[in-house]
């Protein structure tokens, strides 16, 4: 379950780099949204600074830092899919 858990943070990381540089760009020019922007631009890493913990500490599953991988890449699709919707206008 270890090994699975870190190929979902590899790639929770992998697909949320792109999103990671486009919140940057944003958060210069989001005004009142500036929360929602970090809380995007940090989602992709969550998992990985979870599994660091997990070497660390053993109080964390692996099980968790998968779970939070998976919810981080549907976040990460549900960002470029609001985004191509938005640039398809």
């Amino acid at each position: 379950m270890r090994l699975a858990a870190w190929l979902l943070v590899l790639l929770a990381l992998a697909t949320g780099l792109l999103q990671v540089l486009i919140c940057l760009v944003m958060l210069f020019s989001s005004g009142w949204a500036i929360p929602l922007v970090l809380m995007l631009m940090l989602l992709p890493l969550l998992p990985l600074i979870l599994m660091q913990e997990i070497g660390a500490l053993r109080r964390v599953e692996p099980v968790v830092p998968a779970i939070i991988a998976l919810i981080s890449i549907a976040v990460s699709c549900g960002f470029y899919w609001e985004l191509f919707a938005r640039m398809a206008e």
